[in-house]
């Protein structure tokens, strides 16, 4: 399986494209995971959350000057604005649309009465803490219910499924969501064998860690 552009680069559309409900992409700083997965939602209009550890972090991302879409909309010559949701989320607006929304995982268990049924990809952007970072009190868990509370198990419904993508700069195979998941052994051997890519279809499961020689 080819993961990278001819740049070098991640190649998020392809990766998304699989279709796995849960992909993890741990590692290989400065390969183009949050750049790509932004750039994606905008050529795909796929509607999306794009959540962050703590409120503290999700607040500073509803500020311009610290947009992650910055540099996107450099590059495609567009605006994307956001204007407050609610207490604890925002909403980011291109051309008096709404694309997508803020979230923390700290905090989304208040966010109960917003109703995100038309979310179908979940961007969960830095999900492993650094090491100077605190872990949340039963962070794991707290990823699971974010996960159901945005969900709510559509599926039942005859509707797709809720996609979920992870990204990290850390690699800490250790880490609550891998722990929660019982990922660290099978990510820990990837490390070892040099491996770059992890498919389970049955658990709707994918780990990358990239490797990118050209980046």
């Amino acid at each position: 399986m080819n993961i990278y552009e001819k740049s070098g680069y991640l190649d998020i559309p392809a990766i998304v494209n699989l279709r796995i409900p849960f992909t993890f992409i741990v590692g290989g700083r400065a390969t183009g995971k949050t750049y790509g997965a932004l750039k994606y939602v905008l050529t795909s209009h796929r509607k999306f959350i794009l959540m962050r550890r703590t409120q503290a972090q999700t607040d500073l991302i509803n500020k311009p000057e610290f947009s992650p879409f910055k540099p996107v909309c450099e590059d495609m010559g567009i605006e994307i604005t956001t204007a407050p949701l609610t207490k604890y989320n925002s909403k980011f607006v291109l051309d008096d649309e709404v694309i997508g929304y803020t979230a923390a995982l700290s905090t989304i268990s208040n966010s109960r009465g917003w109703d995100a049924s038309d979310v179908d990809l979940l961007i969960y952007d830095e999900f492993i803490p650094e090491k100077h970072e605190r872990s949340l009190k039963f962070e794991g868990t707290a990823f699971l219910n974010a996960a159901e509370t945005i969900g709510r198990n559509r599926e039942l419904k005859g509707k797709k499924p809720l996609q979920v993508l992870c990204l990290a700069n850390a690699f800490d195979i250790a880490n609550p969501i891998f722990m929660e998941l019982g990922l660290v052994g099978i990510a820990e051997r990837m490390q070892q064998k040099g491996q770059e890519t992890y498919i389970n279809r049955e658990r709707g499961i994918m780990i990358i860690m990239p490797k990118s020689q050209r980046i």
